[in-house]
C-alpha cells in the first residue's frame, strides 16, 4: 500500500499506467499539487486486487476547474492528440536513447500502414534495411579483423620481444597497425552501432501497444511476448521453465556467423565465443518474440554477407 501523498508544484496532469494502457487527468489550467495513493482491496474471488488513486490539486480559493479525462491504450498517436507530454509515461528509454526508439517505432508503423503488412514481415524488412545501412561498416569490419587474424603471429613476436618495456612495445604495435593499415577497434565498431538500435527495440516493444496480440506465422501467434512451445516442470535461471523457438534459430545463426568468423582465430579464443553464443539463447528466450525475429534475420542477413 501507498499512503496518501503529495507532491507540491505545477502539476498539468496525473496519470496511473499498466503495461499498455493508461488514463490520465489532464488540468486545462495547472493544478499546484499533486496526489498518489494505492490499496489492495477484495474484489470477487481475488483477495488483494489494487486500487490506485490519483489527483491534481487546486487553492480553496479556487472557482472553477476545467479538466479532460485520457483512457486508452499505449499509443504514440493517440497520446499525441492530448496535445501534451504525456507521452513521456511511455519511458522511450534515456536521453540519447529516446530519439532512436521514437524513430523506430515511426518507421514500423509507417512500413505497416503504407504496405499493409503483417507486423512480423515488417520485422524482416526492418532488419534488411538496417542490413544495407550498416552493410558497409560491416565489410570494412570484417577486413580489419581479417588483417588482425593475419599478422597475430608477428604481434606475438613483438609482444615476446618487448614483453618488459611497455612504452617501446606500445610504439612498435602502433607502428605495425599502421604499416598494414589495421584498426584494432574496427571489428566492434559494427557491434558498437548496434548495441542502441538493440536497446531500443527491446523498448518499443516493452513500452508500446502495437506488438500486443499482433501473430506472425507458424506457432508464433503474438509478437509481443515469448514464442513459448512448451513449458518444462522446473525453472532453468536466465532461461526461464518455457521453451521458445526463435531464440533457438537465432543461436544458431549467431554460431554460424561465430565460426565463419573464427576460422582463423586463436584456438584459445573460440571458447569464449562459443560461451557467449549461449549465453545470448539463455537471455533471450525470455525476450518478446518479436524482437527475436528481427535479431534472427539481422544475423541470417549477416551471415550471408559475410560468406
Amino acid at each position: 500500500p501507498v499512503d496518501r501523498t503529495a507532491y507540491n508544484g505545477q502539476t498539468d496532469w496525473v496519470s496511473v499506467r499498466t503495461k499498455y494502457f493508461l488514463t490520465a487527468l489532464i488540468a486545462n489550467s495547472p493544478g499546484v499539487f499533486a496526489t498518489l495513493s494505492a490499496k489492495g482491496h477484495s474484489f470477487g474471488l481475488r483477495e488483494n486486487t489494487p486500487l490506485y488513486s490519483a489527483s491534481i490539486g487546486y487553492p480553496a480559493s479556487t472557482t472553477f476547474i476545467s479538466s479532460r479525462l485520457y483512457i486508452g491504450p499505449l499509443d504514440v498517436d493517440s497520446i499525441g492528440e492530448t496535445r501534451t507530454n504525456l507521452d513521456v509515461v511511455m519511458n522511450f528509454g534515456w536521453a540519447p536513447i529516446r530519439p532512436i526508439s521514437k524513430g523506430i517505432l515511426w518507421v514500423l508503423k509507417f512500413m505497416h500502414n503504407a504496405l499493409h503488412l503483417n507486423y512480423g514481415f515488417v520485422l524482416l524488412l526492418f532488419a534488411l534495411l538496417i542490413r544495407l545501412i550498416t552493410g558497409p561498416l560491416t565489410k570494412k569490419s570484417y577486413e580489419s579483423t581479417q588483417k588482425m587474424q593475419k599478422i597475430q603471429p608477428k604481434i606475438k613476436k613483438v609482444q615476446e620481444k618487448y614483453k618488459n618495456e611497455p612504452q617501446k612495445l606500445n610504439r612498435e604495435m602502433m607502428g605495425m597497425y599502421k604499416k598494414h593499415g589495421v584498426n584494432p577497434l574496427g571489428g566492434c565498431l559494427p557491434m558498437l552501432m548496434q548495441m542502441p538500435l538493440l536497446m531500443a527495440l527491446f523498448i518499443v516493444f516493452r513500452s508500446t501497444i502495437e506488438f500486443r496480440g499482433q501473430p506472425f506465422i507458424f506457432w508464433v501467434n503474438d509478437l509481443s511476448q515469448p514464442d513459448v512451445v512448451f513449458t518444462l516442470p522446473f525453472n532453468i535461471p536466465i532461461y526461464g521453465s518455457g521453451v521458445a523457438i526463435l531464440p533457438l534459430i537465432m543461436g544458431a545463426t549467431l554460431f554460424l556467423t561465430m565460426r565463419m568468423s573464427s576460422a582463423t582465430m586463436d584456438k584459445s579464443q573460440k571458447p569464449v565465443m562459443y560461451i557467449m553464443n549461449g549465453f545470448f539463447i539463455l537471455l533471450f528466450n525470455t525476450f518478446p518474440s518479436g524482437l527475436n525475429l528481427y535479431y534472427t534475420a539481422y544475423n541470417a542477413l549477416s551471415f550471408l554477407q559475410q560468406r
